[in-house]
């Protein structure tokens, strides 16, 4: 995917505001079902390690029938794949 194929997002959910970063069309309901399932993995929390490896966190996300490749880097949130 080139660099200028992605586009940004700010996305209110839960009273934080996030930036979705993508290439995807994406509904509302897949966004926040996302955040949410993120938050409750604590992708958003800031550790030690994130001095040592970076702040980056890769997870795949299952939410209303879909699998997310995402990059989580504090509320940025990097979708790479969108797949059924």
């Amino acid at each position: 995917m080139r660099p200028e194929a992605f586009d940004v997002y700010p996305i209110l959910h839960e009273g934080k505001v996030y930036n979705i970063i993508t290439p995807f069309d994406m509904v509302f309901k897949e966004v926040h079902a996302m955040l949410a399932w993120l938050d409750e993995r604590g992708a958003f929390a800031v550790t030690d390690d994130d001095d040592e490896i970076g702040p980056g966190k890769m997870f795949t996300c299952e939410v209303l029938g879909v699998t997310l490749e995402v990059d989580v880097h504090g509320y940025e949130v990097i979708v790479y794949r969108r797949g059924t």
